[in-house]
């Protein structure tokens, strides 16, 4: 894409901040993960469930994004809700940290590469500063982003270093160049929170259905919806059918009164 496309205010709020698990957090609670450097502040959670499928092979993220107060005491609720097939990245615990900081100083040089001359004419020194200052930064679509692709990896990453990692993901187009419907509730932003989770892990990771992009050159330079055609495996993200890891569904639900 050339240019930087008109980006619309970011009409949604984000809930009361609360949090519900049913025990996917167990293991961090045990303290079989280990602590992870995160000097970055994120802004508070939205999560309203997190949960295993009945299937148990999926993990299923739900976030609130909207909450209106209708007549006779009803409530208007929208979510996103997003089920995801775990991966096994296969990094012991003892080497995450080691790999997560290899895995960002790619990512720096792939941005700075892609991004630098756009971030310096648009005034911000980073994506994430870019990212606040456009408000997806922490939105709840960001925020459903990064705990689907902590998800994603069994919960091995957390979604604190995903939002950081990533400051634009979730939405559709190359970085900071969002297409007219990439952001949320835009169409395209529904494949973006699955593509710019599996992109990512492929890219850095050489993990999932995208791990040729890692080492590949100029991966900057995918088109649009920064789709790798000649890679393998996007063909799901877009195809009518689903991709059979993902699920992502932008919902509406009304709640009677005194729920």
């Amino acid at each position: 894409m050339e240019g930087t496309p008109a980006r619309p205010a970011n009409a949604v709020r984000a809930p009361t901040a609360r949090r519900v698990t049913d025990g996917l957090d167990a293991p961090k609670a045990a303290g079989t993960r280990p602590a992870l450097s995160l000097d970055v502040p994120v802004p508070a959670q939205a999560v309203t469930t997190k949960q295993a499928s009945a299937a148990g092979d999926r993990q299923i993220i739900r976030v609130e994004t909207k909450a209106v107060e209708l007549p006779l005491g009803f409530t208007m609720r929208d979510h996103i809700a997003i089920s995801v097939k775990p991966l096994d990245l296969g990094i012991a615990p003892g080497q995450l940290q080691a790999e997560l900081d290899r895995a960002t100083a790619e990512k720096l040089a792939d941005d700075t590469k892609a991004y630098g001359a756009d971030m310096k004419a648009a005034g911000f020194d980073s994506l994430q500063e870019w990212s606040q200052a456009q408000g997806y930064y922490g939105s709840p679509s960001h925020v459903a982003w990064a705990e689907a692709a902590s998800a994603r990896t069994g919960g091995q990453i957390p979604a604190e270093f995903w939002m950081r990692f990533d400051p634009f993901g979730g939405t559709a187009g190359n970085g900071p160049h969002i297409i007219p419907t990439g952001l949320y509730p835009g169409a395209s932003s529904r494949i973006a929170m699955a593509h710019d989770t599996d992109w990512d892990l492929g890219r850095y990771f050489g993990a999932g259905p995208l791990s040729q992009l890692q080492g590949a050159p100029n991966a900057d330079e995918l088109g649009m919806l920064g789709l790798p055609p000649l890679l393998g495996g996007d063909c799901d993200y877009v195809s009518p059918f689903g991709h059979p890891d993902w699920e992502v569904a932008y919902t509406t639900s009304i709640e009677p009164p005194g729920k």
